[in-house]
């Protein structure tokens, strides 16, 4: 049997040769394609990884200062604690065994993955939003900037909102200006149960509530708002010296910057215990104590504290902040009780 001898031309072989190189690059092609997507996918996976565990590591950071300033508060309220700093001097003390000042200051807390600034307010530094009388409502809204009718809104519907009746102020209002808003509601006619609750209330902004830019002399800014002014839990109009930051010294209190700063400085030494002790060691405020002498308290025993922690890494980037009202009692099982709290502020 004759077997048919087959031959082909270069040409033919050269088009053949193409068409499997062809395939062999669409096929390492498909591939790195594959090879890439994977990568891509498992470098996503590992900055969620890592970018998860940053997260909780601050969390945890941050709620490691809440549970620092608690303790911090119980040594402050605790009479044994209290006798024990008495009898020592200033310079005795080490800086971790002073008292901590509770005017919203910022005290470091360092960890090994980075560190937390607490700050710790007294809500007695702060002016009770349900009992502040209308005059001093009105000074306080106009030393933030409000003027005229603006003001005038802001202070009239916040003092609707609180009366129990229904009959609204000349710039106020009640029921039948929230219910033909886009989103009706009720006017409260009622003390408020949160600060927050200051948002619903005609002419009240976030930016107001959050905070008004300051420009300082230094050039730094620095924000003062409705919710760091105002406070559901302290015990009226008047401020504790001790407690109050310096900025709600200057909007409520109306005193010059400088003698805030002198204020500040001089109750790092020691909290004042009276008025005569304040202008003994602040002499610079006699001319404005016949104004604002009457808004003034002195180290008062009110239980509740607003507490602020940041957390930020190591290297910086991420941060993270909790904040939390707490009441200190010492009779209470933990010796403390949480009253409000908000897992993240920043």
């Amino acid at each position: 049997m004759n077997r048919k001898e087959i031959h082909h031309s270069p040409f033919e072989l050269m088009n053949q040769r193409g068409i499997a190189l062809l395939m062999v690059l669409w096929i390492i092609a498909g591939l790195s394609v594959i090879v890439l997507e994977f990568c891509f996918g498992m470098r996503t996976e590992v900055h969620i990884t890592k970018h998860y565990k940053e997260e909780l590591q601050l969390y945890e950071m941050a709620k490691g200062g809440v549970c620092r300033a608690i303790v911090e508060l119980i040594y402050k309220q605790d009479p044994r604690i209290q006798q024990k700093r008495k009898t020592l001097d200033s310079e005795e003390l080490k800086p971790e065994e002073k008292e901590w000042i509770t005017d919203g200051r910022p005290y470091l807390l360092s960890f090994d993955q980075g560190r937390c600034e607490i700050k710790v307010m007294g809500e007695d530094g702060k002016v009770n939003i349900n009992t502040v009388s209308e005059s001093l409502l009105r000074k306080i809204i106009g030393n933030l900037g409000l003027e005229g009718e603006e003001r005038d809104i802001v202070v009239d519907s916040i003092m609707d909102w609180r009366d129990p009746d229904d009959f609204y102020r000349l710039n106020g209002a009640e029921n039948d200006y929230y219910r033909s808003l886009p989103e009706p509601y009720e006017c409260k006619n009622g003390p408020l149960d949160s600060l927050e609750e200051l948002l619903l209330v005609r002419g009240i902004t976030p930016q107001l509530f959050d905070g008004i830019k300051m420009k300082e002399e230094e050039d730094k800014e620095e924000r003062i708002g409705l919710k760091h002014i105002f406070s559901i839990y302290a015990s009226g109009e008047q401020l504790d010296i001790n407690s109050a930051s310096p900025l709600v010294m200057r909007i409520v209190l109306g005193i010059p910057k400088e003698m805030v700063q002198l204020v500040s400085k001089a109750r790092e030494e020691k909290p004042f215990e009276n008025q005569m002790d304040l202008l003994r060691r602040v002499p610079e405020l006699s001319p404005f104590m016949g104004e604002m002498g009457r808004y003034i308290i002195y180290r008062t025993r009110s239980p509740y504290f607003t507490i602020e922690s940041k957390a930020t890494g190591a290297e910086g980037g991420y941060a993270r902040g909790l904040k939390t009202i707490v009441r200190i009692d010492l009779m209470d099982k933990n010796k403390y009780r949480i009253i409000q709290w908000v897992d993240s502020i920043f």
